[in-house]
């Protein structure tokens, strides 16, 4: 999946800080809040994503 930041870690603005610097996503793409909308705003939905090391 490519996602923003959960939604929980707004309640914590120090746990933001923390998971710049640890791998939290589990196998997926992050990116921030504003970049996930702006993917959204121009990507179709069911949209094939290749993702290349």
């Amino acid at each position: 999946m490519i996602h923003g930041f959960p939604n929980w870690a707004f309640l914590y603005p120090w746990y933001q800080r923390i998971l710049k610097y640890t791998d939290w996503t589990n196998g997926c793409i992050a990116v921030s809040n504003s970049e996930i909308k702006e993917i959204w705003d121009l990507v179709d939905d069911f949209t094939p994503i290749i993702i290349k090391p």
